[in-house]
């Protein structure tokens, strides 16, 4: 990504008081942890993809995902995060690139590679990694709140990404290190809002007491060898805004764009039914 403006490094900077300087690591690791308090959540993604018909305008810019989180405490699903974090990493000078990785189906999570000398860093604001980690070739551990992160090498230019909590194991992504265009970024992101996962409310985030989760209304707190879990049906805007401080009403609009589509897909299903009994 080249170094330009687009206002979202103003937002971020300010809010977080973080001074600019040289780009080197220690720059980065601090703009990685200030960044690490904007959440995943796939709230702002359902309404937009309901709202808006048009597949370009659908995108949100840094701009906007900043100004979303300093308003409202918004964030973004991968695609919207790693591009304002590049945005913002490049007017502070950083050479950077967004790259793709698959999980159970391809390229359909992203992450930035940044180059900081000649080392590499994967820096993903999209998932669990709090802190940038150093691409060397060799496998690595790295502590989180809620357990470890291992990354493994896999080949010359891919790595597979693992959790490791409560003695589990689990296999999470497979990132390709190589550079992705700008045009084929934007096509995976417009073709994201088709998948599977645009069917149901997600929010997640690191935060001290461990790694914080919402799938619909199932609450999810896991560190270690604990987990919590919860059921927040008959009070999910109050708790997503008492735990993301995401205003109810936004939550409240998702919601109900997303019973709207179910609903439509029993209607469809009841008609088709009564059409093969014809």
């Amino acid at each position: 990504m080249t170094k330009n403006g687009t206002g979202a490094e103003n937002i971020f900077f300010g809010h977080f008081g973080i001074a600019t300087g040289d780009p080197d690591l220690d720059l980065l690791t601090a703009v990685v942890a200030g960044y690490s308090q904007v959440p995943y959540e796939n709230v702002t993604k359902i309404i937009r993809k309901f709202n808006e018909p048009d597949p370009v305008l659908r995108l949100r810019g840094p701009e906007e995902v900043m100004k979303g989180f300093v308003e409202s405490h918004t964030g973004g699903t991968c695609f919207s995060l790693t591009w304002c974090l590049g945005a913002i990493l490049s007017s502070a000078g950083y050479k950077c690139y967004p790259a793709m990785a698959d999980m159970k189906r391809r390229n359909i999570h992203c992450a930035l590679i940044v180059r900081i000398g000649g080392k590499k860093y994967l820096v993903d604001p999209g998932y669990l990694l709090g802190d940038p980690v150093e691409l060397t070739g060799n496998p690595v551990i790295i502590p989180t709140s809620f357990g470890k992160v291992e990354l493994r090498p896999r080949g010359a230019a891919s790595y597979d990404l693992f959790t490791i909590a409560g003695g589990e194991k689990s296999w999470r992504y497979r990132l390709r290190t190589t550079p992705v265009s700008k045009a084929i970024f934007f096509r995976h992101w417009q073709a994201s809002f088709a998948l599977p996962m645009m069917n149901s409310l997600q929010l997640t985030k690191l935060t001290e007491g461990g790694h914080l989760y919402i799938r619909d209304h199932h609450l999810r707190l896991r560190r270690g060898d604990m987990k919590l879990n919860e059921n927040i049906r008959a009070d999910l805007e109050n708790r997503i805004e008492a735990e993301f401080g995401i205003p109810g009403d936004i939550t409240a609009e998702a919601r109900r764009l997303i019973e709207r589509m179910k609903e439509g897909w029993r209607i469809q299903k009841q008609a088709d039914l009564v059409r093969a009994r014809r």
